[in-house]
């Protein structure tokens, strides 16, 4: 008989051992300790025990399911018109199906409690309030085609594909800044501001990052005007499980008169040489099949497609 229930003070060694023993794919942080796990989840402001479903059988953790919520559009709170249920995960279990179904029915039934009229699969930039590192990389990638068995539980829910993320990395190993008139022009007009640990910039990004090592490039004109800025982090421990040492691109920003002259492209591209400089081995990003702008920035700068992953709805009745 399999009891579920919601987390308890006991659980996380149990909940680490449940990670390691399921098929979760190459993107998720591995081996998995409760230290790791308190870090990334159980030590946030918002965490909530009501919203992570264990399911237990003789003792033993066999899966467990957690939902969340994005921010509101201040980025000063928890909005909860919205939830995701950011990961279903589920030990080989003879009843592995079912127990991911019922994990899963009692994650939107948690959401809706709190008030969501909206269900999500997975995880995204904005449903970003747990696992950052631990699953997906540099940014959470929905459910990675990786961890096929996770996706059917949410396609036998009645969940339909909302959104395609897509894993892209970039060796650093011989990158060299795009030399040509348009980078020699910015070059000449601006300056390049390193900002190591920067002041989050809103409630959210400070809960969502607290014990990440952020770095913020801005690019600056002569007179001191922000012009754009993009933000990476340090990606451990996962990138220290794949023996190299990377950095995850969190965000790019162009103030909205300066778009579409390329000071993207020169702002990612000296930020990639400084970080190699500083012995950054490769650099990651996500981009979504919609966002065919920074798919194409990444492309000019030499990104290759790792991994894929979907972002699940639930129909509304």
């Amino acid at each position: 008989m399999i009891e579920y229930r919601c987390f308890r003070n006991e659980d996380p060694p149990r909940l680490a051992d449940a990670w390691r023993a399921a098929s979760l794919g190459p993107s998720a942080m591995q081996p998995m300790t409760t230290s790791i796990l308190e870090a990334g989840v159980l030590s946030k402001p918002y965490f909530d025990r009501n919203g992570l479903i264990v399911a237990v059988d003789a003792g033993r953790v066999v899966g467990f399911a957690h939902a969340g919520f994005g921010p509101t559009a201040d980025r000063a709170a928890i909005d909860t018109s919205s939830g995701s249920t950011l990961l279903v995960v589920v030990v080989p279990h003879a009843e592995e199906k079912e127990i991911g179904d019922e994990l899963l029915r009692r994650s939107e039934a948690y959401l809706r409690e709190r008030g969501a009229t909206r269900l999500i699969g997975g995880g995204n930039g904005h449903f970003r309030g747990f696992y950052l590192g631990l699953y997906g990389g540099s940014d959470l990638p929905g459910i990675l085609d990786s961890s096929p068995a996770m996706q059917q539980v949410f396609l036998r829910a009645g969940y339909r594909n909302c959104e395609r993320i897509t894993v892209l990395r970039r060796s650093l190993d011989g990158f060299r800044v795009p030399v040509n008139r348009l980078h020699m022009a910015i070059r000449r007009t601006t300056v390049m501001h390193v900002v190591d640990e920067p002041e989050r910039r809103s409630w959210w990004e400070a809960a969502t990052t607290t014990g990440v090592a952020l770095r913020r490039y801005e690019l600056r004109n002569k007179t001191g005007e922000l012009l754009g800025s993009s933000t990476f982090w340090d990606m451990q421990p996962l990138s220290q499980a794949w023996g190299v040492v990377a950095a995850g691109l969190l965000h790019v920003d162009i103030e909205g008169p300066r778009r579409r002259q390329g000071l993207a492209q020169y702002l990612v591209a000296e930020a990639m040489h400084d970080l190699a400089e500083e012995g950054v081995a490769m650099v990651e990003a996500h981009t979504t099949d919609a966002n065919v702008p920074a798919a194409s920035l990444l492309h000019k700068l030499g990104f290759s497609q790792a991994e894929q992953g979907t972002i699940f709805e639930k129909p509304t009745t």
